[in-house]
Order: structure tokens, then C-alpha cells, then sequence
């Protein structure tokens, strides 16, 4: 087969899986923060850090899916397929970078190690920010091995500065570009030029609005210099959980489990490796393919950085990993491939690359692993949740008139689907915004949370509609009990239930209209 029918074949693998998830995963507050607040932002109803929004989340994913909803209307699927069509062209970039290292064959096998990647396809089949930034991310580390290319430098870090308005877990990557981009220029002019390009922007976003600095509230040791503003991170009023000992070492199974067809593609290549060794013939990366060193040290580098982020619960990272998996993607295909190109390599440890390679490109494929898949795995097409939600969407539709302002308390995608205003908070996310007893009113409120006050205003007299979960609210029992017993006696004092709409997976949404005076 040619290199160009690899590249179709893959291609079609990954639209036929991206498909597949894109209609069969459950929707989370991730993505309908990212819609409805996007298209609010992108038509000027509000500012991305205003004191309503937590202010952790850059603004390019949410112009980017806001867009989507402007173009083709309120629909969760279509912004899903568009950030699949990101992935597209992220899957594209990442055999560009591969070949460009290791030749045609490399380039083939990270693609396809890519496409086949159950997981990672289903997170770029969400609409969020993973798609966009591994697109951002390896064309910025493309641009910066084309060595032919006049001022590679300027342009790479260029390109890798936009990584600063799409996600702030991927700053670490960023002084990493710099010293690559920094080693790669010719002359002064192109060194002041990335110079220049890695500080101007960021400082220019923060000095064009005193909003702005509410991100530095989530960053260590700079935080302080914005308390005085009022500003604090959300995490100070989120009921996070820190794990255990024990917890935090299985949190490293569950990351091998989570991408295990990359795990056993790994595993294969260092018994190769080690078979090798013993026969005194050296790794299985050898010959040292020029650019691997820095494209395996980029993703060594910006995983250490979550684990070090994320040091609280390890289990969150492997959420996270999908927006630099294609780093890895390259390294697995360019030692594969070197590995299998070598004339010295005995049958037994060609079988096990072979082998490893397979079950690579397959297990992820039959094995679902994505931990929001529902089970029994729906049927696309066939009352899948996006189906679903778009019927629980017409149903609150029928229900409250479009436009009007509500009380939420559960998963927003119906709520926004169905044009309904819920407060900015809510949207963002309804539980995960909740504010401790005691917290400071004007500091919470500057940093996007909210609390008993509030629902005493919402609930008391602002809205005529409240729509609210029953399972979320028994939720909110375990980490904000107050929160939810005031919510239930407002409802039951002021309230009566008018009907209960079913969207996806047996979520029920209560809706509640105020009682006539």
C-alpha cells in the first residue's frame, strides 16, 4: 500500500470512530460551558472573565465552539463533529511530524496508532479544547523541525504562543517552545523575534483588561499579587478531594488501562529493547532518529507538569492527556518503525514488536475505555444521547418559554439547548461552583462562585422557573448539605413541580414554576 492509502485508510478509521463517539458519549458540564458560554461571549453577552466566570479557561475553545453554534445553530452534535474535524487535521500534523522524523513508515504507524486510540478519539470527538490544542501544539513542533524553513523559529514559537489562549495547563510548554525556538533562529533579528513573540502577547491579554489578571489567580506564586483584587481560585471554593497514598499509585494502572493499547504498544517495544540490549546490539531506537530526543523530552516535560499540577488526585491526569497524547503517538511510530527497519533484529523480537504493533492498533478499537461511554453502549442513531438530550432540550422547550431566566441545578446541555438563560455560574458548572459556608460574598462572587445568598435572591424572587436534578441535588448533600436544604425548602415553599423531563441515561430534570402570589 501506498503512503497516501495509509493516510485515507486512517483517515477513515478515525472519522468512523470519531462518529461513533461523538453520537454515544454522555455529555458533561465541560462542554456545555464551553457552547453556551462561548456563544455568549462570541455575541457580546459576556466577557469570559467578568465576576460571574471562574476565569481558569482560555478564550480561543470557546470562540472557536461558540462559532459553531452561531453557524449551525444549538446542537451538541454539531460542535462535536467540529472539533472531530480539528482532530482531523491534529491526526494529519501528527504524521506530518513523524514522517518528517522517521519516514514514511513512521508517519503511518503514528497515525494509525492515532486513529485507532479509542479514547483519545472519543476526547477529540467532544466539544472542548483537546482537538485545538494538539492541532495547535504539533503544528507548532512541525513548523520547528522543518530546518529548510526560513525563520522556523519565529514562526514555530509563534504558532506554539497560541497554546497560551487555549489552555493554561499546556503553559508549561511554552518556555519549553521558547528554548527550542530560542536554539533553532538564525541570527539576532530572528532571536529577538521569538523573544519577543513568547512575552508580548501574554502580557499584552493581561494588560488590555484588569479582568484579565483573575488567571493569575490559578497560577502558584503569582496568585498573591491578585488577592488584592479580590481574586481567588476556584479550587478554594470546589469540593476537591485530595487522594490517598494508595489511591495516587492505582491512579497509574487506571492510566495504563485508560490508553492500554499505547501501553501494550510501549511494553512490546522495550522487551524488544531489552532482548536486544542482551544480545548486546543495543535499544530498539537505534539508530537515534534526529528531532526524537526533543519531541519525546516535550512530552516527557509536559507530563511531569500535570502530575506536579494535578499532585492532589493523579486520577484527573489522564483527562488531560489527549491534548499532548500525539507526542507520544510520534515517538511510539518512529521507534516502531526504526525498530522493524533494523537488519540485525532476531525473529522473536521482530515477532514481539510485530505482535505489540497489532494489538496497538486494534485492542482500542473493540475495547471501549472512555470513561463516558455509558453501558450498555448505545446505538448511534438509535436513542443515543445526543438523541436524548436533544429530546429532553424539546421537551423544556415545551415547557418554559425560550429566553427565560432559571434557576439550575443539573446538567446544563438540555437547559442551553433549549435557549433558556440560566445564571452564568450555573452554567459554567452547577456543582462544581458551590461556595462553602462562610466564604467571603464579594471575593466568591469576583471569582465565580456562588452561594446559600445567592439561591436566597434566585430562588426567592428573581426567577419564575427552576429547573433542578434530583441526583444532583442528592449530591450536593455530601459536600454542601446547607446549599441543599435551602434549595429544597425555597422549591417546596415557593414552588410547585409542574412536570419531570428524562434526558440521557435516566437523568431527570425537575421543572418548577413559581407559585402565584
Amino acid at each position: 500500500m501506498t503512503f497516501r492509502g495509509a493516510v485515507a485508510v486512517m483517515v477513515v478509521v478515525y472519522l468512523a470512530i470519531g462518529v461513533f463517539y461523538s453520537r454515544s458519549l454522555i455529555t458533561w458540564d465541560d462542554e456545555s460551558s464551553f457552547l453556551a458560554l462561548g456563544q455568549m461571549a462570541l455575541t457580546g453577552q459576556i466577557a469570559l472573565f467578568q465576576d460571574e466566570m471562574t476565569g481558569q479557561r482560555m478564550p480561543l475553545p470557546f470562540y472557536v465552539l461558540g462559532a459553531s453554534q452561531e453557524i449551525f445553530g444549538r446542537s451538541l452534535w454539531a460542535a462535536r463533529l467540529v472539533s472531530l474535524g480539528i482532530g482531523l487535521v491534529a491526526l494529519l500534523a501528527t504524521v506530518a511530524v513523524a514522517r518528517r522524523v522517521g519516514g514514511d513508515t513512521a508517519g503511518v504507524l503514528a497515525g494509525l496508532l492515532l486513529a485507532t486510540q479509542g479514547t483519545l478519539v472519543g476526547y477529540f470527538a467532544t466539544a472542548t479544547y483537546h482537538s485545538m490544542t494538539a492541532l495547535v501544539l504539533m503544528t507548532a513542533v512541525w513548523v520547528l523541525l522543518k530546518e529548510e524553513m526560513r525563520w522556523r523559529g519565529a514562526i514555530g514559537m509563534t504558532i506554539a504562543s497560541l497554546l497560551f489562549f487555549t489552555r493554561t495547563n499546556l503553559f508549561p510548554s511554552l518556555p519549553f517552545f521558547l528554548v527550542w525556538a530560542f536554539s533553532v533562529a538564525r541570527g539576532r533579528a530572528e532571536r529577538l523575534a521569538v523573544a519577543l513573540i513568547a512575552v508580548v502577547p501574554p502580557a499584552l491579554f493581561l494588560a488590555a483588561d484588569t479582568t484579565h489578571l483573575k488567571l493569575l489567580a490559578h497560577v502558584p506564586v503569582l496568585r498573591g499579587f491578585v488577592e488584592p483584587l479580590g481574586y481567588r481560585s476556584i479550587l478554594e471554593f470546589s469540593p476537591v478531594r485530595e487522594a490517598g497514598r494508595q489511591e495516587q499509585i492505582w491512579s497509574f494502572v487506571i492510566f495504563a488501562r485508560r490508553y492500554e493499547s499505547w501501553t501494550l504498544t510501549a511494553g512490546g517495544l522495550l522487551v524488544a529493547s531489552g532482548l536486544l540490549a542482551l544480545r548486546g546490539r543495543g535499544p530498539a531506537w537505534m539508530p537515534w532518529r534526529r528531532g526524537l530526543g526533543v519531541i519525546g523530552g516535550l512530552w516527557l516535560w509536559i507530563l511531569a507538569w500535570h502530575f506536579v499540577m494535578l499532585r492532589m488526585n493523579f486520577k484527573i491526569v489522564p483527562a488531560y492527556f489527549p491534548s499532548f497524547a500525539p507526542l507520544f503517538a510520534v515517538v511510539l511510530g518512529v521507534v516502531s518503525a526504526t525498530c522493524l527497519a533494523r537488519a540485525d533484529m532476531d525473529r522473536l523480537t521482530r515477532g514481539i514488536v510485530a505482535a505489540s504493533l497489532a494489538a496497538g492498533l486494534v485492542l482500542s478499537v473493540v475495547a471501549v475505555r472512555h470513561p463516558l461511554m455509558p453501558r450498555p453502549i448505545p446505538t448511534p442513531f438509535k436513542q443515543d444521547p445526543i438523541e436524548m438530550t436533544d429530546r429532553a432540550a424539546s421537551d423544556l422547550r415545551a415547557l418554559v418559554p425560550a429566553g427565560t431566566k432559571v434557576f439550575l441545578f443539573a446538567q446544563p446541555m438540555p437547559i442551553y439547548l433549549a435557549g433558556l438563560q440560566a445564571y452564568v455560574q450555573q452554567l459554567m458548572s452547577p456543582g462544581g461552583t458551590v461556595a462553602p459556608p462562610g466564604a467571603d460574598e464579594a471575593i466568591l462572587h469576583r471569582s465565580g462562585a456562588w452561594s446559600a445568598a445567592d439561591v436566597e435572591r434566585w430562588l426567592g424572587r428573581d426567577v419564575q422557573y427552576a429547573i433542578v436534578s434530583p441526583a444532583s441535588l442528592d449530591a450536593l448533600d455530601g459536600y454542601r448539605p446547607e446549599v441543599a436544604r435551602l434549595i429544597r425548602k425555597l422549591l417546596s415553599e415557593r414552588f410547585e413541580q409542574v412536570s419531570v423531563v428524562q434526558g440521557a441515561l435516566g437523568m431527570e430534570y425537575g421543572v418548577f414554576r413559581r407559585r402565584s402570589m
